[in-house]
């Protein structure tokens, strides 16, 4: 990778990679939530058609329940990241 020197293998202590990483997290964890939200709205979809294309999943827009039990899923799921983050990680 450019702007890394075989010779010097620890690259975690300099403050301006930890920032990378915690940055190739967010964008990794964004994808993650989009893949989560998705089949979240296929199974709804499913069970309520019985049929989805991928135009279905595409123009759907949650709206009640669903979209509450979406807004409070995500808000725990990015609460879990940025606290892990902020401590450190797992003990």
């Amino acid at each position: 990778m450019p702007g890394f020197a075989a010779d010097d293998p620890v690259y975690l202590t300099r403050p301006e990679h930890l920032d990378g990483l915690f940055n190739a997290l967010m964008e990794v964890a964004s994808e993650v939530w989009v893949m989560r939200d998705r089949c979240t709205v296929l199974e709804h979809l499913l069970a309520e058609r019985g049929s989805v294309t991928a135009a279905d999943l595409d123009e759907f827009q949650p709206d009640g329940d669903l979209a509450a039990r979406l807004a409070a899923d995500r808000r725990a799921f990015l609460g879990r990241i940025v606290e892990a983050a902020a401590s450190g990680g797992p003990r």
